[in-house]
């Protein structure tokens, strides 16, 4: 089902979730997130599935909020950037079901283990830092973006940064939206197994076994 924006299998016990939307870096939109929360909800009363995995497709892990959505040129709108009525939910809670995947991620009561390529960038490193661990490669690209488009580091960013990296790291990283790389994540305590190209979904679909 090559046409959806996300994917499920199941391997073993494994539930793999990948964002499918290949050509966009696995941006995401108000209507996946809305997807992808129904899915980790039904994945907490999964008794077959025993660990997820959480992976994108293609070249990217998950490079943030979908820009047409951000920039308020979409049909949904954008508190303070478009025109377009917000819905109750999304006048309670701007980052609506974006920010709610994350809890998911926690709360499914399932260890969630992400397989990064590529960017992991704004809700995409939120998503990573929820999970369990972080199995990576070296095309891996970590960075706190929302402040580059002047956006608050939401979606649980400033929740779980400092308790996985050093303070005066995520405090960088949220100020300056500098990117770091797979190595410096490495080092940093951001990634916990770092992998050769290719290598992130097979290495963390063995752990999650």
């Amino acid at each position: 089902e090559s046409g959806r924006e996300y994917l499920f299998e199941l391997d073993e016990g494994v539930g793999i979730v990948t964002l499918n939307r290949p050509k966009r870096l696995n941006a995401i939109t108000w209507d996946l997130a809305v997807e992808l929360v129904a899915l980790f909800r039904a994945l907490r009363e999964a008794d077959e599935v025993r660990t997820i995995v959480l992976t994108g497709a293609g070249r990217a892990f998950c490079s943030g909020g979908d820009a047409e959505w951000l920039s308020g040129s979409g049909a949904r709108g954008m508190p303070g950037l478009s025109e377009v009525p917000l819905e109750r939910y999304q006048r309670k809670t701007p980052a609506g079901p974006i920010g709610e995947l994350t809890r998911m991620i926690v709360d499914v009561d399932k260890p969630v283990i992400a397989a990064v390529t590529g960017p992991a960038m704004g809700v995409g490193l939120a998503f990573a830092l929820a999970c369990d661990r972080r199995f990576a490669d070296t095309t891996s690209r970590w960075c706190a973006a929302m402040v580059r488009l002047g956006f608050a580091p939401d979606c649980g960013i400033t929740y779980f940064l400092p308790r996985i990296v050093r303070l005066p790291t995520a405090l960088m990283m949220v100020e300056t939206g500098r990117i770091l790389e797979a190595e410096e994540a490495r080092e940093e305590g951001l990634v916990d197994e770092l992998v050769e190209p290719g290598q992130a979904l097979p290495a963390a679909l063995a752990y999650a076994k």
